[in-house]
């Protein structure tokens, strides 16, 4: 019985996400770097030549703007890093969860104000160019902020605890085992602009129970969130303004490997860290967030998202 339901569970988050036939190392470089590899027929089967192409545009641009070349680059060491955690973290964690993810959305008053909010930080003039940019430590190789920065804008304290709030709310539902969530990170809004590519990544501790909230966006065509569930396949998740992912992101690499097609794409981030009863007998939940403002590039979750 238990059987069946985990597959009817699988199902219905199959049919909130695409699935694909492929895991890692298809449309971006996950675990092993493309560049030098003697095997690209997982890649090649399903894209050609085309990823290839891609990312090694990709990092091409990186040691472009950082200099260096080839195994001397800081941008080759830092990506090397990326795809070194893909491979030895998720494998040391603990799920939480059948798959690793889900999509839901905002309560509708939650959506209201900040719509609201976002309304009025669209009407200023030269938008998005007006916003501020992201600060990305040097060859950091989350986001090709070499080609185009990507922009913040910080959300107003009001906001962050009703998010704080409605978000740890959709976290107990989603994994009742857990006592507690302490809280890790919220940062944005975001803004994601055209041609801009997320290498595939897992958090660090303590950025563990997360969530996208999608803010608002103008695209040509969907920019998916690609994931590789806990069964190791890839999954590609697409959300709408006011719909958010639910993501185990110690564990489950997640990514945006393909070129964002349109002028923007705006997400806040939410981070707990959950916590269960048997851990907690001698440790009270603790407040991991930063009081900084994110929109100055000071929180140091910045290049795990």
């Amino acid at each position: 019985m238990q059987a069946v339901v985990v597959a009817a569970s699988l199902l219905l988050l199959a049919n909130a996400a695409s699935a694909q036939n492929f895991g890692v190392d298809v449309s971006f470089p996950i675990h092993y770097n493309f560049i030098g590899s003697d095997d690209l027929s997982a890649t090649n089967e399903v894209f050609g030549n085309d990823r290839v192409e891609a990312y090694s545009k990709y990092i091409q641009g990186c040691i472009n703007r950082y200099g260096g070349h080839e195994a001397n680059s800081l941008c080759i060491h830092n990506d090397a890093d990326r795809m070194r955690l893909n491979l030895d973290q998720p494998k040391l964690q603990a799920n939480y969860t059948d798959i690793g993810f889900k999509k839901t959305k905002l309560s509708d008053e939650t959506w209201r104000l900040l719509n609201t909010f976002w309304a009025g930080v669209k009407a200023e003039e030269n938008f998005p160019d007006s916003l501020s940019s992201e600060a990305w430590p040097e060859a950091n190789t989350y986001v090709n902020h070499w080609e185009i920065a990507s922009k913040m804008h910080p959300l107003d304290n009001k906001l962050r605890t009703v998010l704080w709030d409605e978000i740890e709310h959709k976290m107990h539902e989603w994994i009742p085992t857990a006592s507690s969530f302490s809280k890790s990170s919220l940062y944005g809004v975001r803004v994601y602009r055209e041609g801009h590519i997320l290498a595939p990544h897992v958090d660090r501790d303590p950025l563990i129970s997360s969530a996208i909230v999608n803010i608002d966006q103008e695209v040509t065509e969907p920019w998916p969130l690609e994931v590789i569930g806990h069964d190791g396949f890839a999954y590609n998740i697409t959300i709408s303004p006011g719909e958010v992912i639910l993501y185990e992101s110690h564990s489950i690499i997640h990514g945006r490997p393909f070129a964002l097609k349109g002028r923007y794409y705006a997400n806040v981030f939410v981070h707990f860290k959950p916590g269960f009863e048997a851990e907690e007998d001698d440790t009270e939940a603790v407040d991991y967030s930063s009081s900084k403002d994110s929109s100055t590039g000071d929180d140091e979750s910045r290049d795990e998202l």
